[in-house]
């Protein structure tokens, strides 16, 4: 429907839910969410009382910018709409369009925001719909409608809309703060990081490797999941440390602890770099599976001074997989792997200090941005 109705589509309509409720902080968290669409569409966006406006001019791609809108966190619900200045103009419309969509019964909700209109949103549904259904041979169905037109009478036109498109939701990226996710590459690191955007947060990342240099890692399969993450973030900065430091400490150690001793170095080096780059917390992918497994990472996470986010902690394998494969995150081969308790964790912390600080030496740090290839920091 989008395809065929795309010529009389003049606006998209932007809607947002929890910012609505934040009281104090709305005007703020507007403000947030307008830069945002703005920054993400490059589309010059209308602000009006409890909704976002967008006017579409010829020669726009309607469907690119409604892909990119559906990726901006804040908005609950977004739509393509006809705008006209008056109710019959609105009808008009109507009528020529509605019996492309062919549909036998239809549903109008009015809303109306501007309260200086003379009718009421009850009145303007009854009429309106009263006479679109007696002009096309059309059924009034309140509850099962083939089609639900969502008219919205406000100070700067009257909107209708055929489809209703659900966003992401959660607060405007940037809203709160910003913080480093600590990123194996693989799909449960990328999903941890994607809730934590969804509650306002911007995120780059860190990423430990096994490689000669970063700028293999950087255009690797390994960076496939960050490219999803920069479809909502725009821009997102990358630090690349070598796993390399820690190779020699990880030598005598018992096969069985260095999955251990690697996500305790993972901890440490984020500290580190959150520190110098004024990160407040990091985010960590792993859930708890079983209290046995896990002993190890909540033997580290007590060594911790950040707050770690563990976004997934309470969601299980099936609840993931099924956000992972909404998100189009893929995973990496392999098993994943467990963390069994070390004799000595506050030991291991300790002799963690000198790889950590030759890590930090070798640190290659680059910007990914949508649209762009990566760029290397110096």
């Amino acid at each position: 429907m989008l395809e065929e109705l795309l010529p009389e589509y003049n606006s998209i309509v932007i809607h947002y839910g929890e910012i609505a409720l934040k009281r104090s902080r709305r005007g703020r968290f507007e403000r947030i969410l307008h830069r945002n669409l703005e920054e993400l569409t490059g589309v010059k966006i209308k602000r009006l009382q409890g909704r976002f406006i967008m006017n579409l001019e010829p020669g726009m791609d309607a469907a690119g910018l409604l892909e990119k809108i559906g990726r901006s966190f804040g908005v609950v619900w977004y739509a393509p709409a006809i705008r006209a200045s008056s109710l019959e103009e609105l009808r008009d419309k109507l009528l020529d369009i509605l019996p492309r969509v062919r549909v036998r019964s239809i549903k109008l909700v009015v809303k109306r925001s501007n309260k200086s209109f003379p009718k009421t949103s009850l009145e303007v549904a009854k009429e309106l719909g009263g006479e679109l259904a007696s002009r096309l041979g059309l059924k009034v169905d309140l509850k099962k409608p083939d089609r639900v037109v969502q008219v919205e009478i406000t100070e700067d036109g009257i909107y209708a809309s055929l489809m209703k498109l659900r966003g992401p939701g959660g607060l405007p990226l940037g809203a709160s703060g910003k913080i480093l996710g600590l990123y194996s590459g693989g799909a449960c690191s990328a999903l941890a990081c994607w809730f934590m955007m969804k509650r306002g947060c911007r995120i780059d990342l860190l990423h430990i490797h096994d490689e000669e240099l970063g700028e293999a890692v950087i255009r690797s399969e390994l960076m496939r999941n960050a490219e999803r993450l920069l479809e909502y973030a725009s821009r997102i900065r990358v630090y690349l440390a070598s796993s390399s430091p820690l190779l020699s400490l990880m030598e005598g150690a018992p096969s069985v602890e260095k999955p251990t001793i690697r996500i305790a170095f993972m901890l440490r080096l984020g500290e580190e770099v959150a520190r110098l780059k004024g990160y407040p917390g990091l985010v960590l992918g792993s859930r708890l599976e079983g209290s046995v497994e896990l002993d190890g990472l909540l033997q580290m996470l007590s060594m911790r001074s950040l707050p770690v986010h563990m976004p997934l902690i309470a969601l299980t394998s099936e609840e993931i997989s099924r956000r992972c494969e909404a998100l189009g995150l893929h995973a990496l081969t392999g098993r994943r792997e467990n963390y069994p308790a070390i004799p000595d964790p506050l030991d291991l912390w300790r002799r963690l200090e000198e790889p950590v600080r030759r890590a930090i030496e070798r640190l290659e740090v680059y910007d990914l941005r949508l649209g762009a290839g990566p760029a290397q920091i110096t």
